[in-house]
């Protein structure tokens, strides 16, 4: 498994980072060759499923991708990523949702909002950390090609972003920008939007949300885990195979 570029990572500080602000971008998770090899992937994932839909919106999602190619599902139990998320949100984290995200050039548009499951959530939110969003760069992000926009310290506001500012610029508002193969990690509360893509290439990233297991996933990922063949224990885990699933209470002992 490719483990970055020769860079060691602090999960400490990351955590420190994303409690005070929201979000942290951490360089070199893989090398930039791996980050290429993910996204040649991709690219032809992305072509088999295009549809007039994509190309009119100037945006696509590849979703499944765990059962997709095996490179996948090696980013997605990542042991720097898992780390990450086991200690701000529990050992027993799962990954509520594992797609892509491509920004064609010509892509416009863009809204403040948090991420899952706080698009639900009564407010004011609870404190504590329920989840967290992965970012995997693909593609060296830029001010010019899409990189996300996001608002530090919006996670600690309680509430998702009022109505009449969600399609203005906040600014206080950041834009993320960095080279492919660094991953941003973000908590499910940061409030962030997309951003237009005014070059002349797309850009991709690859989306991990892990949550608490006591929440539903975003996609049914035991469905796609019964398409793997021999998952690892830990992928298991990360695709909800420990996850309690209701069933019938009787008097039967």
């Amino acid at each position: 498994m490719d483990k970055g570029s020769n860079v060691e990572h602090d999960v400490s500080k990351i955590i420190a980072e994303l409690d005070e602000r929201g979000f942290c971008v951490i360089p070199g998770v893989i090398t930039t060759e791996k980050a290429d090899e993910a996204r040649t992937v991709l690219e032809g994932l992305l072509a088999e499923e295009a549809t007039e839909g994509t190309w009119r919106a100037r945006t696509q999602r590849v979703a499944r991708i765990a059962v997709k190619d095996p490179i996948f599902v090696e980013l997605m139990a990542h042991p720097l990523i898992v780390s990450i998320w086991r200690a701000y949100l529990d050992e027993d984290m799962i990954c509520s949702t594992w797609t892509s995200n491509t920004a064609y050039p010509g892509f416009n548009r863009y809204g403040w909002h948090p991420d899952f499951p706080f698009q639900f959530v009564n407010q004011p939110w609870p404190t504590d950390n329920v989840s967290g969003q992965t970012m995997w760069l693909l593609d060296d992000l830029t001010e010019q090609n899409g990189g996300t926009g996001i608002l530090p310290y919006s996670h600690l506001k309680g509430h998702r972003p009022p109505e009449e500012i969600r399609q203005e610029w906040i600014e206080e508002a950041e834009i993320l920008t960095g080279e492919r193969g660094s991953v941003m990690v973000m908590s499910g509360k940061t409030w962030h939007s997309s951003r237009p893509n005014v070059t002349d290439k797309a850009r991709s990233v690859l989306l991990g949300m892990y949550c608490r297991p006591f929440y539903l996933t975003q996609e049914d990922m035991r469905a796609q885990l019964a398409d793997l063949e021999n998952p690892s224990e830990l992928v298991q885990q990360l695709m909800g195979a420990n996850q309690h699933q209701p069933g019938v209470v009787t008097n039967r002992y």
